[in-house]
């Protein structure tokens, strides 16, 4: 675990949500889940300190984008420093639940990967409901949202997306799922 990582946990534990930063097993599943077979717009909610970005990174083509919005402006400065030579990255301190506008204000007419570990077993029924509102309304018909939780409350969450497919990592701590939803009809 990185020094980074720690001491943002204990600044704020809810916000950043697990104990421990994602395992190179899982950032692999999950980044495998992405198709960069042509250039593609991903969307990256709650990077932390940047373990799935990078492997995002690792896949994608040069043509393609990743915006990242953190709320931490720790992290935030830590993935500026870390991504500044990578043109296709671009790094927001900004609130999921204004992903719309923000994607608008860096020109981002649609993106096709939404991806988040944002905790949403922990967050208050209210601003959860927000955040899936924004998730949904950046979403078309080919837009995948791709998210790794401990809960499979989400697969549930019918209003807003239907599940695609559904993966485990037993090799995380805590193990964990990878939950594909598309826009719900």
């Amino acid at each position: 675990m990185s020094l980074l990582f720690f001491q943002r946990m204990l600044a704020n534990p809810f916000r950043v949500g697990y104990v421990v930063p994602s395992s190179p097993f899982l950032t692999r599943q999950t980044a495998r889940t992405l198709d960069f077979s042509s250039p593609r717009v991903v969307v990256e909610l709650g990077p932390g300190e940047g373990c799935h970005t990078r492997q995002i990174i690792r896949r994608m083509c040069p043509q393609s984008r990743l915006v990242l919005l953190e709320l931490d402006q720790v992290f935030v400065k830590h993935l500026r420093k870390q991504f500044a030579g990578d043109p296709r990255v671009t790094v927001l301190h900004a609130d999921a639940r204004h992903l719309a506008r923000e994607l608008a204000a860096t020109g981002v007419q649609r993106c096709d990967y939404i991806v988040s570990g944002l905790p949403f077993f922990l967050i208050s029924q209210p601003l959860k409901g927000e955040l899936l509102d924004a998730i949904a309304g950046c979403m078309d018909e080919r837009t995948r949202f791709v998210t790794y939780q401990v809960s499979l409350q989400l697969a549930t969450e019918e209003n807003h997306f239907a599940l695609a497919r559904r993966q485990y990592c037993p090799l995380n701590i805590p193990p964990i799922n990878i939950l594909e939803f598309q826009k719900s009809g």
